[in-house]
């Protein structure tokens, strides 16, 4: 389905369940986006249990439209799969009725290396994914998840996915595409399109002009040990 350029550029809706999102590499800042963006229309706060420095704070604070919005994303980062898997376990602990979003970026990326056997990772894996169906179940809450490499390793995960999203780079804009829907991001000013974090920065801008930019807080961080 083709689309003319809309007055304000388009992101796709992260429904209830659990949604894969397939991201061109070259794309740095899709998935930030899309999170910032869902946690502003539904008015609430994001879960996110960090693998691979995908929630710097550096990233987060180019990308949001208002700092104040990165008060309402609560991260725990991992740095092993013993402590991923802890954080998954602790998952429900840290959800509740406002959260409105759980984000899961490079699942699969500590149980393929290493630090565990080839049958210890896929075993961490499901059991990983059965703590995050819990959450779904309890709080039918959207989670969005991406995945490090798509393999047999990661054949669960994609089975599992309610949802897909992709999002590539066309000579357009980035396009996003699911089962339902086609959208392209456009860039706000015409011109050449960039998909740097600061194109990112200026279709949220866009989206949500009533926000400022006043404040500079830290994003809200848990480590794990």
């Amino acid at each position: 389905m083709n689309h003319r350029p809309p007055d304000t550029p388009a992101l796709p809706t992260l429904d209830s369940g659990l949604t894969l999102l397939d991201s061109d590499d070259r794309l740095t800042g899709a998935l930030q986006s899309l999170v910032l963006d869902h946690i502003l229309v539904a008015d609430g706060s994001a879960v996110w249990v960090d693998a691979k420095g995908n929630s710097t704070t550096r990233t987060l604070a180019q990308v949001a439209p208002s700092m104040r919005t990165l008060e309402r994303i609560h991260v725990a980062r991992a740095f092993t799969p013993w402590q991923h898997q802890s954080l998954l376990r602790d998952l429900a602990d840290e959800v509740d009725n406002d959260t409105s979003l759980v984000v899961l970026p490079s699942f699969d990326a500590f149980y393929r290396g290493d630090d565990v056997r080839r049958s210890e990772g896929k075993r961490m894996m499901t059991a990983g994914l059965n703590l995050v169906g819990d959450v779904v179940d309890e709080y039918d809450v959207p989670v969005v998840v991406t995945q490090y490499r798509a393999d047999s390793l990661t054949a669960p995960l994609r089975s599992a996915a309610e949802h897909t999203v992709s999002c590539e780079m066309t000579k357009f804009g980035p396009r996003f595409a699911g089962e339902e829907f086609e959208t392209l991001v456009y860039p706000v000013d015409g011109g050449l399109v960039q998909t740097t974090l600061a194109f990112w920065q200026r279709v949220l801008t866009e989206r949500h002009p009533a926000l400022s930019t006043a404040t500079t807080p830290e994003v809200s961080t848990v480590g794990s040990h």
